[in-house]
């Protein structure tokens, strides 16, 4: 083969693997929007209940949400809604201040009981760390309110009750909700995080929000034990602050 034809071969094979990468990125898209209009109108019966219940956390990678986070034009990050085989999906949209997506996270659902567990130790964990920073000083939960928010949600769940009231507003479902970019950064710090995981609870209002927490390489909450009486605690908690309604 002369080199003419070598390198027509080359152009040739470059074009396909575009096209199938854009065809990739594209279908990926369009599966992402049929979740979240899945998401919208989805039937909150006791199908749905006992799928969700299965579900522990919703793990993102430590090295994705740092690209993520690179972008200096992404100055918030949402947690979007979707729904797919009677199940809440989740996934991360980086957005600039006029709300345009930059880039996206998807998630994997963990289903842990070992996790569940460690949950206790959320509760037993008296003390908040302070930032430097009010923003991020904001954003931290009580280690025991994000507890008391998971476990009614997990309640919730069992009794098939209100559902689609605490996943509304005004009769409205949760689209996202947004945090200042700020907030991932800060767990992003601690070198053993891996993965953070986001967890579903309700609010004091009765409302569900999402609860971040770091977690090593076992996916393990940070600072906990099984028992829950690991000296100092959990390192940290951060609220899934605004909803999409009303913000």
């Amino acid at each position: 083969m002369n080199q003419k034809k070598l390198l027509i071969t080359i152009a040739v094979a470059l074009f396909a693997f575009s096209c199938q990468k854009d065809n990739s990125q594209e279908n990926a898209s369009t599966a992402t929007r049929t979740e979240q209009e899945n998401w919208l109108d989805a039937d909150l019966n006791a199908k749905f209940a006992t799928s969700q219940q299965q579900v522990s956390a919703y793990l993102f990678s430590s090295a994705e949400l740092k690209t993520l986070a690179a972008d200096q034009d992404v100055a918030f990050v949402r947690f979007v809604l979707g729904y797919d085989e009677n199940t809440i999906q989740l996934h991360i949209s980086g957005v600039d201040k006029d709300g345009n997506e930059l880039a996206a996270v998807d998630s994997k659902i963990l289903k842990d009981p070992n996790l569940d567990a460690q949950l206790s130790s959320l509760n037993t964990s008296a003390s908040v760390t302070k930032k430097s920073s009010a923003l991020l000083n904001a954003h931290i939960m009580n280690p025991s309110v994000a507890y008391d928010g998971i476990t009614s949600w997990k309640n919730k769940l069992k009794t098939v009750s209100d559902l689609d009231e605490v996943t509304s507003y005004e009769n409205d479902r949760f689209h996202y909700y947004t945090l200042e970019v700020e907030i991932i950064k800060d767990l992003l710090e601690k070198a053993s995080t891996q993965n953070v995981g986001v967890f579903l609870g309700l609010n004091p209002e009765g409302k569900v929000t999402t609860y971040l927490i770091g977690l090593d390489k076992n996916n393990s909450i940070q600072g906990s034990s099984l028992t829950g009486k690991t000296a100092g605690g959990v390192d940290i908690v951060y609220d899934g602050s605004r909803p999409s309604p009303p913000f």
